[in-house]
């Protein structure tokens, strides 16, 4: 790869991700601002805290930029380690939310150690995967990314966080997938799998009624199908160009978590079918370019390292949209840099910053042929 084709992937990703940070900012302060003039008496309570986190989530980002993305390899394994030791205090230790406690508070400030799994686990895979892939070991040796998966499974469910459980697998079988796995054994991993899911839905109610809202919203408007109602709304009252930022109705204590799980539909509403479709664009722009580096770059480390970053934000972005959109029943998913969560905007600065660090280093593969999602599952 020349120079000066590098650096025209690398700008257009500043572009895309400066975009999505600038707008994501504003709006965290669009959707929160009447919710937190209600509960706090400062419209510009959650704006200012997602700053606050904004300042780590840079001084990550600037870092891992520059620091080479092969060194993190020697990190794999204490990462995994430093978030199961959070994960398991979380339970004893954390703050409870909602029945919850997925996150440990200190001097007003609350951290989720989920979000520092995912990021965990991604370098984890990349460097098992890619080890593997090197040393040519038996296919039995992929019990043990496994066992670590299945025990931060646990733990989150402990919580309980179910959203992030469900995260945590979908990236062990992605990774499962392009290591070469047979798609036998994927499917009988999944339908293994089935039994487990619905024990856990069917068997704790409120997660029951997230799938009846899910299918039949309208026959309970004004409780468990309410908030799908109101997301639904929310996107068609957008139109084409929006309502104007800052102008949307909903957010004005008709949708729940505006600010938070329903953002998207508040993007969708002040910025129209136009603004949405530019903010999926935005997005793509970084899931694919991270997916074609996957394929061209030439140590197996980088190539699973991209992927995972393409894993990490597709996933996030798929699954946020989804429930707005009533495609997925609904779920409590954070929309990158859109959503208040600090834990989940630093995070996903971190991501970033490994992100432009593998485009800016790593030696691609000398070859013309086009790019294809099949490629990613081929040697």
């Amino acid at each position: 790869m020349s120079s000066r084709q590098r650096l025209k992937i690398y700008y257009r990703c500043v572009i895309a991700a400066a975009i999505l940070l600038i707008g994501g900012c504003a709006m965290v302060l669009s959707s929160s601002a009447p919710y937190a003039l209600q509960v706090t008496g400062d419209a510009f309570f959650y704006f200012k805290r997602h700053c606050l986190f904004f300042i780590p989530g840079l001084f990550l980002f600037f870092f891992l930029k520059n620091y080479h993305y092969t060194k993190l390899k020697r990190f794999s394994k204490l990462l995994i380690v430093v978030s199961i030791i959070l994960l398991l205090i979380t339970p004893i230790v954390g703050t409870r939310v909602k029945g919850a406690k997925r996150s440990i508070g200190f001097k007003g400030i609350n951290l989720q150690p989920s979000e520092l799994a995912k990021f965990a686990l991604v370098i984890y895979f990349a460097d098992f995967f890619a080890r593997f892939k090197q040393q040519k070991k038996s296919k039995k040796e992929f019990f043990i990314p496994s066992a670590v998966c299945g025990l931060i499974m646990l733990l989150l469910m402990a919580e309980p966080d179910f959203g992030s459980t469900i995260i945590v697998f979908l990236y062990l079988m992605a990774f499962l997938i392009v290591s070469g796995l047979p798609w036998g054994v994927i499917c009988g991993i999944f339908v293994g799998c089935v039994p487990a899911v619905w024990y856990l839905v069917h068997f704790e109610p409120y997660r029951w009624k997230r799938v009846l809202a899910f299918l039949w919203p309208e026959k309970d408007p004004l409780g468990i199908g309410y908030s799908v109602i109101q997301a639904l709304i929310s996107v068609g009252s957008g139109g084409f160009f929006g309502v104007g930022l800052g102008r949307g109705r909903q957010k004005l204590e008709f949708l729940p978590e505006a600010h938070k799980d329903y953002v998207f539909a508040v993007i969708a509403e002040e910025t129209g079918f136009v603004g949405a479709c530019f903010v999926l664009f935005l997005f793509a722009t970084i899931i694919w370019t991270a997916f074609w580096f996957s394929h061209k770059t030439k140590d197996a480390f980088g190539k699973y390292l991209a992927f995972g970053i393409g894993i990490y934000f597709s996933i996030q972005v798929l699954l946020h949209t989804g429930v707005v959109v009533k495609i997925l029943p609904p779920k409590g998913t954070t929309l990158p840099f859109f959503s208040y969560g600090g834990s989940s905007l630093v995070i996903s600065m971190a991501m970033l910053g490994v992100f432009f660090n593998i485009i800016k280093n790593a030696d691609i593969e000398n070859q013309e042929d086009s790019f294809t999602l099949d490629a990613l599952f081929t040697e």
